[in-house]
C-alpha cells in the first residue's frame, strides 16, 4: 500500500512539475515590409534567414520560417511602410490567405504573435 502511495505521489508531482513551464513560444524573426498583397488589408514581408543564429535559444522554437517572402493580415498599422524591418513572432496560419488572381505569386500565410521590439528603418 505504501509502495501504491508512493507512486501516486511521484507521478503527481510530475504531472504538476510538468505542468507549470511555460509554453514554447515562436523566436523573433526579423522582417522586411515589402509592399501591399493582392488583397486589401495583407502585406508581404521579407524574411532574414537567421535560423543559424537562434539555433540554441531556450523557451523557443525556430518552427518551418526561415527565410523567404510570405503574406500576413496582421499588421499593425503603425508599421505597414515598404522598407520597414521589424522583429517579429511568426507562426504559419494555413487556413487563411489572400484572394488573388491565379497569375499572382501565392506566399504562405503566417500571423504575427507578438512584435518583439522597434522597428528599425
Amino acid at each position: 500500500m505504501k509502495a501504491l502511495y508512493l507512486l501516486l505521489t511521484l507521478c503527481l508531482t510530475m504531472l504538476a512539475a510538468g505542468c507549470s513551464r511555460t509554453a514554447p513560444v515562436p523566436v523573433c524573426t526579423v522582417a522586411e515590409v515589402v509592399a501591399q498583397d493582392c488583397e486589401e488589408g495583407w502585406y508581404v514581408l521579407r524574411l532574414e534567414d537567421d535560423s543559424e543564429k537562434h539555433s540554441e535559444s531556450a523557451g523557443a522554437y525556430i518552427g518551418q520560417l526561415h527565410g523567404g517572402y510570405v503574406t500576413t493580415k496582421d499588421l499593425p498599422e503603425q508599421y505597414r511602410r515598404a522598407g520597414l524591418k521589424l522583429s517579429l513572432r511568426l507562426q504559419l496560419n494555413g487556413t487563411d490567405g489572400p484572394r488573388c488572381v491565379a497569375t499572382y505569386m501565392m506566399y504562405p500565410a503566417v500571423k504575427i504573435v507578438d512584435i518583439c521590439g522597434e522597428p528599425a528603418a
